[in-house]
């Protein structure tokens, strides 16, 4: 038989009422009195020492930081994947933002689909390491003049390249087939920095809208850095 506290009482003896309204009451002025919000979570800090950490945003996930007073963290883990319903006529002989007007989906509003429709952005709390990647696939009949080199790159905040891939688009008379670019990377990525995925062409190459993988972007959350 196991008792509340040792010495408490005899072996064999009942417990009072009145015994487990005191520990009721203990407990009630404790732990519980802490909690604040629906979703609070006891956490302990030290040895017989529990603290309050607030609820975490819808979806987030509870992640060991020992940086925290607590010692755990709420995580969210964005993640988005967006596309272009329209073929794209990017300008050749230079490297070119494609646009997205359209989610697979969307978690934490990386994307938008009115202003900066190019842009992947980190939320506010999503820190992390990312998958980002793309797929885009070139129309072979838009060349007629011999082989072209077209290519894929992903671009962090405007400026920094972080991923890149180029292939040669052979003629209409050649293999007659789309070629599709794929460039993927892992990338550490703070709050506010934002990746966009460009095209070169060598020549007038559509790139075309091929149902669930061209123009594809997406970026999703992998782990904390």
């Amino acid at each position: 038989m196991a008792y509340a506290d040792i010495g408490d009482i005899a072996s064999g003896a009942v417990i009072s009422e009145t015994y487990l309204d005191q520990i009721r009451a203990n407990f009630q002025a404790g732990v519980p009195d802490i909690f604040t919000t629906k979703g609070d979570i006891a956490v302990a800090t030290a040895a017989d020492t529990a603290a309050r950490l607030a609820v975490g945003a819808d979806d987030a996930t509870l992640v060991p930081d020992a940086s925290t007073a607590t010692g755990l963290a709420w995580q969210i883990q964005p993640a988005a994947r967006v596309y272009n319903n329209a073929a794209i006529d990017p300008v050749p002989g230079g490297w070119v933002t494609l646009t997205f007007n359209t989610e697979r989906f969307d978690t934490n509003a990386m994307h938008s689909t009115s202003t900066n429709t190019g842009r992947l952005t980190v939320p506010t709390g999503g820190d992390g390491i990312y998958l980002i990647g793309a797929h885009v696939e070139f129309d072979y009949s838009g060349n007629t003049t011999g082989a072209l080199v077209c290519g894929v790159r992903i671009l962090l905040n405007g400026t920094t390249v972080i991923g890149q891939d180029y292939r040669t688009l052979a003629t209409q008379s050649s293999l007659g087939i789309d070629m599709t670019v794929g460039c993927t990377t892992l990338y550490n990525l703070a709050a506010t920095n934002y990746v966009e995925v460009q095209a070169f062409t060598q020549g007038d190459v559509n790139v075309l809208a091929t149902a669930a993988y061209s123009p594809e972007f997406w970026a999703i959350w992998q782990r904390r850095p």
